[in-house]
């Protein structure tokens, strides 16, 4: 079972950041998600909300500002907003896999140029709520995977899952059965639990059969749950 670093590892580290990053992998995370938006300039950032105020210094809309002024801002322990060429570039030379969240529909191909040219096609899951944005990012790039995120559940999600290309399903963990997990893998679509922070969710979740879990807390987990050896 594989282990996603929700924001990196958050509950250490400000979310989103590099410091974020380098702390999930350090814990030995399988994967880093993190959440893409535009900024005024159209340069692909690294941050969760529209609005700068809970995770920064600074305040209004992402998109009101350049990639430099957002650049400026603290992002929590002196670290800044990383651009995705940033992210990119760390993973490629680190062996850092991420799961790149559109937050956004409209950027979905200016993501996958980025990933693609930064030599991460097969480093990289592209998810997103967004069903278009997805198509979108396989008319580009079939060869990378992707995963649609479903906090409700459909009446048909493997449907949903399909109709979008989608390789996997983010499921928010309390929608989850033994059933749905078990169907899913029959039509060859990964199903991981999103977000567990607790080790007796992490069994449950681990005893329906997922792919793998998010959690706010990599460091916390092994693949069977139990809890990591302290780093150093």
């Amino acid at each position: 079972m594989r282990i996603i670093a929700h924001r990196g590892a958050r509950a250490e580290e400000p979310e989103n950041t590099i410091r974020a990053i380098k702390r999930a992998a350090e814990c030995g995370a399988d994967l880093v998600e993190l959440d893409l938006r535009q900024s005024k300039d159209h340069e692909l950032v690294v941050i969760h909300d529209a609005t700068l105020e809970r995770t920064t210094n600074g305040s209004g809309l992402v998109a009101a500002h350049t990639l430099r002024q957002l650049q400026r801002l603290d992002a929590g322990k002196g670290e800044h907003i990383p651009a995705l060429s940033e992210v990119l570039s760390l993973g490629h030379h680190r062996g850092i896999g991420l799961v790149l969240e559109l937050k956004e529909p409209g950027i979905a191909e200016a993501v996958v140029h980025d990933v693609v040219s930064g030599g991460m096609t097969q480093s990289v899951i592209i998810a997103s709520f967004f069903h278009p944005a997805l198509l979108t990012v396989k008319a580009h790039a079939p060869q990378v995977k992707t995963g649609i995120i479903l906090s409700a559940l459909p009446v048909f999600p493997l449907q949903v899952a399909r109709d979008a290309g989608a390789e996997i399903i983010f499921q928010r963990y309390p929608r989850l059965t033994r059933e749905y997990v078990d169907a899913a893998a029959m039509q060859g679509i990964e199903i991981y639990a999103w977000v567990i922070n607790t080790r007796e969710d992490c069994k449950c979740a681990e005893a329906l059969g997922v792919a793998g879990i998010a959690t706010d807390n990599p460091c916390h987990f092994t693949r069977r749950c139990g809890k990591r050896k302290e780093m150093n």
